[in-house]
């Protein structure tokens, strides 16, 4: 069956690039820029292989995030976006159906943006941990720390935050099919309508009625988002400072990763982002 969706993703690319790359490169620019105008005190002078690759981490996670979360402001609107841009009768235009329509958006914005988001914020990486290293201790330091150590060790954790993007962005559909529906539907209301009114609903439940099961159910779903990247974060803790072969540990975190996919609480979540995802395809289909 032919499917439309590189056509549409091109579409998001052609629409958004401009404000992708200032989310993905500003931050890291903005840093290397006023680093020298700065300070940077209290990293230690031992284990500076661990101090650079934390910082290549650090900057991988937080260009991913930065990026993921502008996704998360943006989805909404998005859902609405073709009842008033002229633009989308040509895209319209074409045989592919309202459902790949509203799945391109999200897997522009919601994964490949955020990916390569990563993506930049890894590159950056090695020369912020330069930068940084030099900034405290000159330029010497800079050359006394093995890099090829600090990338080899990289690698696999780099690869397990690569991977941990797609179940970040399973558990995170439900929240987004559900701000995309109430915004389709409601227009400008929808967001704060469901927001306010679903956090009402659950203190209510909660503090009146001593139904508990939706504060759980919200915190579980919240440690789930939390750890999709990294299962076992003092594991994480415990294998930097040994021995622990890296690629040997990300693949056991990823399985218990994906085996969470496998429980009654994702189906459930699943349901509802379906539920979400249904009613944003039947507002596109009416051309609303």
């Amino acid at each position: 069956m032919q499917t439309h969706l590189p056509t549409l993703l091109l579409r998001e690319w052609m629409q958004h690039k401009r404000g992708w790359l200032i989310a993905a490169l500003a931050p890291p620019l903005l840093f290397l820029a006023m680093l020298p105008i700065g300070s940077v005190q209290g990293l230690p002078d031992k284990h500076r292989e661990l101090v650079a690759l934390i910082i290549v981490m650090i900057s991988t996670v937080a260009i991913y995030g930065i990026c993921l979360l502008v996704a998360l402001f943006q989805l909404p609107g998005l859902a609405r976006r073709d009842t008033q841009d002229r633009s989308i009768e040509f895209w319209l235009s074409l045989p592919g159906r309202p459902s790949e329509s509203v799945a391109a958006t999200v897997l522009a914005h919601a994964w490949l943006v955020p990916l390569g988001g990563a993506v930049i914020g890894m590159l950056f990486g090695v020369p912020i941990a330069m930068s940084v290293v030099a900034k405290q201790d000159g330029f010497g330091a800079v050359t006394a720390v093995d890099w090829s150590e600090v990338m080899s060790a990289a690698a696999p954790l780099l690869v397990r935050a690569f991977a941990g993007t797609v179940p970040m962005l399973l558990w995170l559909s439900p929240l987004i099919f559900v701000l995309m529906a109430a915004s389709a539907w409601l227009k400008r209301l929808g967001v704060p309508v469901v927001l306010v009114g679903s956090l009402i609903a659950v203190l209510v439940l909660d503090k009146i009625y001593g139904i508990s099961w939706p504060v759980d159910a919200l915190q579980a779903w919240n440690l789930q988002v939390n750890t999709a990247m990294v299962h076992n974060p003092p594991g994480l803790q415990e294998a930097l400072m040994s021995d622990v072969n890296l690629w040997a540990w990300v693949a056991k975190d990823f399985g218990e990763a994906l085996l969470e996919l496998a429980s009654l609480q994702f189906l459930g979540w699943a349901a509802l982002a379906a539920a979400g995802f249904a009613l944003v395809v039947m507002k596109r289909a009416r051309g609303g």
